[in-house]
This record gives structure tokens, sequence and C-alpha cells, in this order.
């Protein structure tokens, strides 16, 4: 009998190993562990007293408060947030994630809380840049590893050659390296090419390009529908309510949580 027990026992481990895996990846600790990529403004950026702040900051920050935890920013670079998340370094990613087929085959994710596009950035003086074929012998620059990079690739492809596609780290370089003279054209998510718009319109304006529809929702580890399930219940509350609206008007004096079914719908 004893040892009928110890090796029942020893096939009872992996189920308790993975039950306790299973909780850690809900939220039944103190904290909502967040990872951002916080040189994005206005969605997540360090403020001149190093406080993240911005668009997603303060829907995260909401998103913790409703579900009764305090929030834990985790800064992250880009390339190397998804890698952060599947080894647990925080429970998901709030952080202008952009819903593309591969990541939702990859990751689990929320239905989209906030809807924008790609577009393209020039300088006010150049007005022979509207659409993506005008980029032909430009030197066009993104940031890496985002859809804004793969609609720069998915330009080039459909036979659209640049002169040069510079890939830079961090959103802000390619804003500076345009200021100085070294680009002729920005490829970026409209919320962020519309807030260096505005804080520089002598040196950047939209070239009236649309080139993406991009529905954004919470993004985490693949199979984590529980923490899922609770984050969407309070996303749902939230646009309900108008919180979400509100938020949306404050970053940009626009409501872009209004149109995600028309975006969606688009994507079909």
């Amino acid at each position: 009998m004893k040892k009928i027990f110890s090796i029942f026992m020893v096939a009872l481990i992996p189920a308790i190993i993975f039950l306790l895996t299973s909780c850690s990846e809900t939220i039944d600790n103190k904290y909502l562990k967040i990872g951002v990529d916080d040189s994005y403004p206005p969605m997540e950026y360090k403020d001149d007293k190093s406080n993240t702040i911005g668009f997603d900051i303060d829907v995260a920050k909401e998103i913790a408060r409703r579900l009764g935890k305090e929030p834990q920013f985790v800064s992250t670079a880009w390339d190397g947030i998804f890698s952060a998340l599947n080894t647990r370094k925080f429970d998901c990613i709030i952080s202008s994630m952009s819903m593309t087929a591969k990541r939702l085959e990859e990751f689990t994710f929320t239905k989209p809380y906030i809807a924008t596009s790609q577009m393209i950035i020039v300088n006010p003086n150049v007005n022979s840049i509207t659409k993506p074929e005008d980029l032909a012998g430009k030197k066009v620059g993104c940031q890496v590893s985002t859809t804004a990079h793969e609609a720069a690739i998915k330009i080039q492809a459909k036979g659209t050659k640049f002169a040069e596609l510079k890939i830079y780290d961090q959103v802000i370089q390619p804003f500076a390296d345009m200021k100085a003279g070294r680009l002729d054209a920005i490829i970026v998510d409209e919320v962020v090419g519309l807030y260096y718009i505005g804080l520089d319109k002598a040196n950047f304006k939209s070239a009236s390009a649309k080139l993406t529809n991009e529905p954004i929702g919470v993004c985490l580890k693949k199979g984590n529908t529980v923490l899922a399930d609770k984050i969407q219940k309070v996303i749902d509350a939230m646009v309900a309510d108008g919180t979400m609206k509100q938020i949306s008007l404050q970053w940009f004096n626009a409501d872009l949580t209004s149109n995600i079914d028309t975006v969606l719908k688009e994507m079909k």
C-alpha cells in the first residue's frame, strides 16, 4: 500500500507543479506587474522628474486599481519585451501593443481598447510624399521590431525601394534625425506621430497617408486566460462608464476608443 501511495504521489507531483505555475500567472499577489517600453510618448514615457506617464500608463493604473492591485511598471526595451513576458518578468504588456495576426497566434490578448494606424511623417516643406509609393528613393526611419518596421518592409516588398531604411532602438531617435536633415520620412504609430507634430509643427507634419488599421490590446503570456478575463471585465467596465474615452480625450484631444469596431471590420 505504501508503495502504491508513493507511486501515486510521484505521479501527482507534475499536476501540483502545473497548478502552482498556473496560479503564478494569475493576479493572486499585491501587484500587477506591467511591461512597458517607456520611451514611447505619448503612450508611455518618462517625464522630466523620471515619472512614468502616458495614455497606456493611465489605463494600466486604472485597470490595476479596479483589480485591487498596485501597478508595478517594468521598463523593458521593445526588442526584448516579448521574451521578458514569456519568462514571467511581468504579468502583462500594456504598451501600445498592436494586435497583429502573428502576435495573436503567439500570445493571449484582451479585446482592443484603442484603435490607431501607421502614418508617414515628413518635413512641413515636403509636398511630394503623400502615399507609400512616394517613399521610393527616400531615406526612411522607424523603430525596430514594431508594426511601423513591418509596414516599411511590406512597402518595399511591393516594389517601392527606399534609398535607405534606418532602424532605431527608440521612437524618439528618428524624429531627432529628421530634424537634423538625415531622414526624408518616418513611419510611426499615428498617436505618436500626432504627438510629435503637436510638439514641433515647424519640423514635422503628416503626409496624409494612413498605412494600416491597428487595434491595440493588453498582451499576456500564451494561455494566461485567467488574468486576461479579469482584465477584460475591467476594460469593458471602463468603456461602459466612459473612463476609457476620458483618458483618450486627455491625451489625444480625441476619442480613439469609439472606432474600434470599424477598424476591426476594415481589417477583415
